[in-house]
Parts: structure tokens; C-alpha cells; sequence
């Protein structure tokens, strides 16, 4: 639920057995789980929840929704007819236009090597003679994925994880190097049962990553 509302396609996953499921339109769930084991609940668009079974009782799961920002509205001044003050007016809104122009390219562009550089003390990735992310036939590179992820599953799903806008990128470079994509970059297509692995194996590497 969600402010009395039941809330479905919600990801329940027991992280101690790797069982999964889904509520379903009634906001209702149903998954195996021991005393103790740790159940974690995940939708785009709200907060993570996190439990540990203590009893066998129904449980009653409440989720946040995140706070959505909409677009900045902007107020103009009226023309004044005086042609050196109001030209000034339309000059300003063009750097604005293109300032935001140049903002949007910026973000949805792959973070460059300087951004994923780890900084001291973080996980670094070790160094070997050099793998391949796939064949030269493949539909995919990995940059590929990691971008159809970022405008599929949105950011807002990682940021329901605790993960920082700047640190999505190096996240899904950081687990998806242990997460079986061969097929996926082959074909250039990632399934609904793809994506709920890899919603899963996410989840398992958050704590790692966080190290």
C-alpha cells in the first residue's frame, strides 16, 4: 500500500533464499520466507523498503513515493516597447534555452572515463590482459545496456536503492561485469525475466558496491 492504495507490480525479492515475486493489482503478495530472513520491496518511483521476517503473521507493507521535481516554470516580463531593453530580455532566454539544451545532452551522455575512475578507497575492478564485451556482430556493447537501463528502468529506481545520481553509471558497470549478459548483448534485447534477474543481482551487489 501506498496512502491506503494498494500499489502492484511492486518487486518483493527474499534476499536470503533469492526468491522473487510481484504484488498484484489488489497491492497482494505471496513468497516463502524463514524468521529472520531479509525481504526487500522495490518500484520505481518509491522509496526501498527493507524487513526481516520476526513471525508468521500477514504482513502489512507500506511504500513511499519519492518526490517527483516538475519543470521550472518561467515568468517573463512584459515587452516594454524600448527596443535595447527588450532584446536584452530575448538574448538572456536564448542562453537559457541553450544552457538547458546543453544540460540534457550532458546527462543522458555515458559518464566518460574521468567519472568512472574509482576515487580513493573505492572498488576498483582488477586489471587483466583484456576481455571482450561481446563479438563484433553483437547488436550491443555493454555502454548500450547500461544505457537502456538508465532510460528504461529510470533513475529513480536507483535513487529508491540509496544510490547517488552520480554513481548510477559506475554501479551498473560495477554489477553487470558479474552478471551473465552474453545474450543479452548478442541479440540487443533484454526480457521481462531479464530484467527481474537483473533487478535481483542488483540488489545483491548494492551492499558490495557501497563498501
Amino acid at each position: 500500500m501506498s496512502d491506503s492504495v494498494a500499489v502492484n507490480q511492486v518487486l518483493v525479492v527474499n534476499i536470503n533464499s533469492q526468491e522473487k515475486t510481484y504484488s498484484d493489482a489488489r497491492g497482494q503478495f505471496l513468497i516463502n520466507a524463514n524468521i529472520n530472513d531479509e525481504l526487500r520491496f522495490v518500484k520505481p518511483g518509491y522509496e526501498r523498503k527493507v524487513i526481516n521476517i520476526r513471525n508468521y503473521d500477514e504482513l502489512h507493507i507500506n511504500i513511499v513515493k519519492l518526490a517527483i521535481e516538475i519543470e521550472e516554470v518561467e515568468v517573463r516580463k512584459h515587452l516594454s516597447g524600448n527596443l535595447s531593453k527588450d532584446s536584452k530580455l530575448l538574448d538572456e532566454n536564448k542562453k537559457k534555452v541553450t544552457l538547458n539544451n546543453d544540460l540534457r545532452v550532458y546527462f543522458k551522455a555515458p559518464s566518460s572515463a574521468e567519472v568512472l575512475n574509482a576515487k580513493p578507497g573505492e572498488f576498483v575492478q582488477p586489471v587483466g590482459g583484456g576481455m571482450s564485451f561481446g563479438k563484433i556482430d553483437d547488436q550491443w556493447v555493454l555502454a548500450d545496456l547500461v544505457e537502456w537501463l538508465r532510460e528504461n528502468l529510470k533513475d529513480e529506481y536507483f535513487l529508491s536503492m540509496g544510490i547517488e545520481a552520480s554513481e548510477i553509471n559506475s554501479f551498473l558497470y560495477y554489477a553487470l561485469g558479474t552478471f551473465g549478459t552474453r545474450t543479452i548483448l548478442k541479440y540487443g534485447y533484454c526480457s521481462d525475466e531479464d530484467i527481474g534477474n537483473m533487478k535481483i543481482h542488483f540488489e545483491n551487489k548494492l551492499k558490495d558496491f557501497k563498501k
